[in-house]
């Protein structure tokens, strides 16, 4: 748990090329704890209930009629019939529920996971150093755990907003995908290549809104760019007793040459 802090042309660069927000917050990363494997589990749960639940089976049927209404005029009335069918037996649907309930168990007792949260301020440590505000989180179980390398994945959503400085330029970074992150380990030392595949950036731009959107932001009238970045970060990070230190170049648009830096310190409990 500690500090951290971006800046450059990285994640949260200006994608209209005017400037880059310093980005500070705050970071909470939990490994081999119960949180993601809470979440994840519960979601299991619940799709496995409501598989469980749903029928087999579905049928959907039309009838229809002329008939006159009291004003003389002829008007055709369809009636639209939905119907199920359940052709599992009750016993099969509780064993499919139970399940789904053991499956979850065993996600939340997986002690390989991990959970990154960041919170973003524009009010850091009590000063005014900071563009920012919002919030980034990761849910990630380990997808495969040798001997010189870890690959780690799961999914993550965020919403996060920066102020270019000097520019009325609203930086607007919606985020909801798959994190991949390859760990190697050296030591009290590891090095990480962290990818977050941000669904709502496949389009690369091409389906973006020709509309351009102002938002009135702390009494200022701001042009908001909606970036939505998929970040790919090289860092270093040092595990030195109960210190955490880290360090790393990321970027969004490589093609550009927009790179930017992150770096975090904090205390390990």
């Amino acid at each position: 748990m500690g500090a951290s802090i971006r800046g450059g042309g990285g994640m949260y660069g200006s994608s209209l090329g005017q400037g880059n927000p310093l980005v500070t917050g705050y970071r909470f990363v939990e490994r081999g704890g119960f949180i993601s494997g809470l979440v994840i589990g519960g979601i299991f749960y619940l799709l496995g209930a409501t598989a469980a639940s749903m029928p087999d089976a579905t049928n959907v049927s039309s009838s229809s009629y002329l008939r006159t209404n009291n004003r003389g005029e002829t008007e055709r009335v369809t009636t639209t019939t939905y119907t199920a069918r359940y052709d599992r037996s009750p016993e099969a649907r509780e064993a499919a529920l139970q399940a789904a309930e053991e499956g979850a168990k065993d996600l939340v007792a997986y002690r390989q996971q991990s959970f990154e949260l960041d919170v973003f301020t524009r009010d850091w440590f009590g000063s005014t150093l900071g563009d920012a505000r919002g919030y980034r989180m990761n849910f990630l179980l380990t997808a495969y755990a040798g001997k010189w390398f870890i690959i780690e994945t799961g999914f993550g959503f965020g919403d996060v907003s920066a102020i270019v400085p000097g520019k009325d330029i609203l930086v607007e970074e919606k985020y909801v995908g798959i994190p991949i992150r390859f760990i190697v380990p050296w030591g009290p030392f590891y090095a990480q290549a962290a990818l977050d595949l941000n669904f709502r950036g496949l389009d690369f731009g091409l389906l973006a809104d020709d509309e351009i959107e102002t938002r009135n932001v702390d009494g200022r009238s701001m042009r908001v760019d909606p970036v939505r970045p998929i970040p790919f970060t090289l860092s270093v990070h040092a595990m030195l007793w109960r210190l955490n230190l880290s360090v790393g170049v990321e970027t969004a648009r490589p093609w550009t040459g927009q790179f930017g830096y992150v770096a975090t310190a904090g205390a390990r409990f």
